[in-house]
């Protein structure tokens, strides 16, 4: 019409903007935005303060250890330089029983008693004196103490181990109703300390243990309290005024906007009306766009789609992540098949098969996602069937690596022991029943040899289950070591274990086996600072000539073991239809 100009691009595009901006000043509860978006940048700042405070609470601290540390071990190193120093003995100070040097107790010429005060000694006479005076703990440790006094708790054996692997030092603030500061520095093996630490076999640079020092956080935590409070009460004060200026101007741009609203209000009306059904039938398009992506892209399995000539329409990221690609968009319009051929040529046989109207599904197939990683993916590949028409395909792709990693672990709890990893009682008998088998097709001889330990229980009850898996578990080992790899060795429960040998040329090869598996058992233990002795009683049953089944081989060499028991212990019996005969 004349006079009328047609609104242009630009102008529709500015109105669409202006609209959405409106509406959003148009919500209920607008005031809120400003106060989570200045809550998370407020708190973000005190998060970030506070931690510094915490990290000026811990390097006071640190630095507080490592002087008293310092101090402690100039002392020390002042002792060893001298060769250390002779104080008059007394019951405060009496000789020292782990210092073996010459002349470690003269005697004055007017007949008072010395005795030499070495840096252990000192730094432990010191400790007393200050825990007393100032509160604080100083302690020397060591993994490899002279003094069983100076036996490190596990936090100083963690440092001490760390120590050793290069660390320099180690302070921690161990939280709790009292709070408390632990600092620890190693001790390294001077010239001089060699007088005493020689015989531990340690050499100069060598660490042998460290000097703790632990006393209470609380007066470094107080010091800082006045500064938390600063930066707490600071950014509550920052967060309400930037709140408060912003729902400020939020107000005034709504009355802004509202007053403008009402002004073209009639001039968007007509405009509103003519296009309120496309918008309807664009967002209701847009919203089942949306709504089938989301549902593709969240199913836990992959989905591929594709057209009647082979190029890819549909790839969710789980598709993309089992045929090892960075993204789906390396897949959107390529032809499927010469991609899936160097990944997996089966499945590229699938898609093409499924092209053809035939339907194919696996069980597994190893798909290629690197140059050293194979997946193993459950697949199913489907033709898209319209009118009779072949018009694409779709392929269904379900990771199975974590169901099968499942069932082999579940395989090997059920198969094996699981303190030592040997065979267990049925997978041995399974193993056995094959071995025993094969044996009497080949004309060939099997045996037995049936192990109960010697002196486990009172190592048990004395040292603890600890100890006691330790050494079943070492013992298993030996086990292994001692046997040929077509020999299977088991663990029946407690301290029995079963060796099933094949291919025995001769009663001298299975005496030689059962000499060498008591030598292996007999060895003595050494579980940390703990030393064991143990012995093995073993019987000894053949295979065809004392028994020809499984039960009642296992029956006769566990008989023989019994009379070897009943013989003196440590030794080996044979099975011979009821009549047993040592083999030492």
């Amino acid at each position: 019409m004349p006079g009328k100009k047609s609104p242009d691009a630009g102008s529709v595009l500015e109105s669409a903007r202006e609209s959405v901006q409106n509406g959003f000043m148009r919500l209920k509860y607008f005031w809120l935005i400003p106060l989570v978006f200045w809550g998370v940048v407020v708190g973000a700042s005190f998060r970030w303060n506070w931690h510094q405070l915490d990290q000026q609470v811990f390097e006071t601290a640190a630095n507080h250890g490592r002087d008293i540390f310092r101090m402690v071990e100039a002392m020390r190193l002042w002792n060893s330089l001298h060769g250390g120093l002779y104080v008059v003995q007394s019951e405060m100070t009496p000789p020292n029983p782990y210092l073996d040097v010459p002349e470690r107790d003269p005697v004055t010429t007017s007949g008072k008693k010395l005795t030499m005060v070495n840096p252990a000694y000192m730094t432990r006479q010191m400790s007393g004196t200050i825990l007393e005076q100032t509160g604080i703990r100083v302690r020397i440790t060591s993994l490899k103490p002279i003094n069983p006094g100076n036996q490190a708790d596990p936090w100083e054996a963690s440092a001490l181990r760390r120590f050793e692997q290069g660390l320099k030092e180690y302070a921690e603030v161990l939280p709790g109703e009292n709070a408390l500061v632990r600092y620890m520095a190693p001790l390294v093996t001077h010239q001089a300390c060699l007088t005493c630490h020689a015989k531990q076999g340690y050499r100069v640079g060598d660490i042998r243990g460290g000097i703790s020092v632990s006393f209470a956080a609380a007066p470094i935590e107080a010091a800082i309290i006045p500064h938390r409070k600063t930066v707490l009460f600071g950014h509550i004060l920052s967060w309400a005024g930037l709140v408060l200026l912003t729902i400020y101007a939020m107000r005034r741009i709504r009355t802004h906007v509202a007053a403008l609203e009402r002004a073209r209000a009639e001039q968007e009306q007509l405009v509103e009306l003519r296009t309120a059904e496309l918008r309807a039938e664009a967002g209701e398009r847009r919203q089942a766009e949306s709504q089938l992506r989301h549902l593709v892209d969240s199913t836990s399995g992959g989905i591929i789609g594709v057209d009647a000539e082979g190029s890819c329409l549909v790839c969710n990221p789980m598709a993309a992540r089992l045929l090892g690609l960075a993204e789906t968009q390396m897949l959107h319009g390529a032809q499927l098949a010469p991609i899936l051929a160097g990944r997996s040529p089966k499945l590229a046989s699938m898609l093409l098969n499924a092209l053809d109207g035939v339907p194919r599904a696996e069980e597994a197939v190893s798909v290629a996602v690197g140059t050293e990683t194979n997946l193993s993916v459950e697949v199913r590949v489907d033709p898209i069937v319209e009118s009779g028409h072949v018009m694409g395909a779709v392929i269904s792709l379900v990771d199975a690596t974590e169901r099968q990693a499942r069932q082999r672990e579940i395989w090997r709890q059920a198969n094996f022991d699981h303190l030592t990893g040997l065979a267990n009682r049925s997978l041995f008998l399974d193993r056995l029943e094959r071995t025993l088998a094969l044996q009497a097709r080949a004309g060939r001889t099997a045996a037995v040899l049936f192990i109960d330990l010697d002196g486990f229980k009172p190592v048990n009850d004395r040292y603890g289950h600890a100890t006691g898996d330790a050494v079943l578990i070492e013992v298993a080992r030996r086990l292994s070591s001692a046997v040929r790899s077509t020999d299977v060795a088991a663990r029946f429960g407690g301290d029995e274990f079963v060796l099933g040998v094949a291919d025995v040329a001769s009663k001298q090869d299975v005496a030689y086996l059962a000499q060498k598996v008591l030598d292996a058992i007999n060895a003595p233990y050494r579980i940390g600072d703990i030393r064991a002795e143990l012995s093995a009683s073993i019987g000894i049953a053949l295979f065809p000539e004392d028994q020809q089944t499984t039960d009642m081989l296992l029956a006769a060499s566990d008989e023989a073991m019994y009379h070897a028991k009943q013989a003196g212990k440590a030794r080996c019996c044979y099975y011979a239809q009821g009549q047993f005969r040592s083999s030492l």
